[in-house]
C-alpha cells in the first residue's frame, strides 16, 4: 500500500500527478487498462472520492478515456501542433514520432458553395475539387477534414493520385505550388449525429473545429478546409509576441 501524503497539494492532485509521472514514464503504456477505482483506492490508501477527482481531472485532459464494458484506457500522448508554424496534418504527425493514414470518403469535382468561394476568391459555383478524408493517427481516429480546392492552378486532381500515405501539402509541391500563408479559425463545437456516425463517437460531446484558408505565395488561396478533430487527442501551442513600446525621453 502506498501512502500518499503531502503539505501543499490536496490529495487528489497527488494521486493524479503520480498517474502521470507512470504515464509520462512509460509505466502504463497507450491502450493499457488502469487499475480499478477500488484498487486504486487501496493503492495510494486514499477515499475513492479522491480517485475519482483524480481519474475525471485525467480524463478531462485528454490522457484517459473511460470505456464501457472495459474500464478506464490510457490514450496516446496528444498530438502536438505549434501555431507560430504552418504544416499540414502529416507533417505535424511524423514530427510527433506518429504514423499519419488516410481514408478517401469522398473525391470529386463540385460546384462551389456561396460561402466558400469567398473565401477562394473565386466565382459563385465555379467548380472546385472536393476532398474528405478521414485522418487516423497510428490506426487510430483522428478526425474528419473537408477540402475544398480551388482549380485555378496548374494542375488536376483525380482518384489516382491519393492513398492512404498522400499528403496534399506535398502533392502541391511536387506541381509547383508554394505554400505561404494560412488564416486560421479554431473553436469547440458539439458533434452532429452525421460527424458522431462517421468518427465512431457514441455519446455527446464537444469536438475541435478547425478552418483554414491555405494561400500560395502570390497571395492567392488555394484551398479551404474545414477539420473536425476529436477533442481530446489534439494540444495547440501558441507563441505570443509582445510589441515593445518605445519609451519616451
Amino acid at each position: 500500500m502506498m501512502e500518499i501524503q503531502s503539505k501543499n497539494n490536496p490529495l487528489y492532485l497527488d494521486v493524479y500527478n503520480d498517474i502521470l509521472n507512470k504515464i509520462d514514464t512509460s509505466v502504463y503504456k497507450p491502450g493499457m487498462v488502469l487499475p480499478s477505482e477500488q484498487d486504486l483506492q487501496k493503492q495510494y490508501n486514499v477515499s475513492r472520492i479522491t480517485v475519482r477527482r483524480a481519474l475525471s481531472d485525467l480524463v478531462h485532459d485528454g490522457l484517459l478515456e473511460r470505456t464501457r464494458g472495459r474500464g478506464t484506457v490510457i490514450l496516446p500522448k496528444k498530438n502536438k501542433e505549434d501555431l507560430y508554424e504552418l504544416s499540414g496534418f502529416t507533417e505535424d504527425a511524423k514530427r510527433n514520432g506518429d504514423i499519419p493514414t488516410s481514408v478517401i470518403i469522398k473525391l470529386d469535382e463540385i460546384k462551389c458553395p456561396s460561402d466558400i468561394a469567398k473565401f477562394l476568391q473565386i466565382d459563385e459555383h465555379e467548380k472546385v475539387y472536393y476532398l474528405k478524408r478521414l485522418r487516423l493517427i497510428n490506426g487510430r481516429i483522428s478526425g474528419i477534414f473537408e477540402t475544398y480546392i480551388s482549380q485555378r492552378f496548374p494542375f488536376k486532381i483525380s482518384a489516382n493520385d491519393f492513398n492512404e500515405k498522400t499528403s496534399l501539402y506535398d502533392f502541391y509541391k511536387e506541381n509547383g505550388v508554394i505554400i505561404a500563408d494560412a488564416v486560421e479559425t479554431l473553436e469547440s463545437i458539439m458533434a452532429t449525429p452525421e460527424l458522431k456516425r462517421e468518427m465512431f463517437i457514441e455519446s455527446d460531446m464537444p469536438i475541435f473545429y478547425r478552418a483554414r484558408i491555405t494561400y500560395d505565395n502570390n497571395s492567392k488561396p488555394i484551398e479551404y478546409s474545414k477539420n473536425y478533430y476529436k477533442a481530446n487527442g489534439y494540444k495547440y501551442v501558441v507563441h505570443l509576441h509582445r510589441k515593445n513600446e518605445t519609451v519616451s525621453k
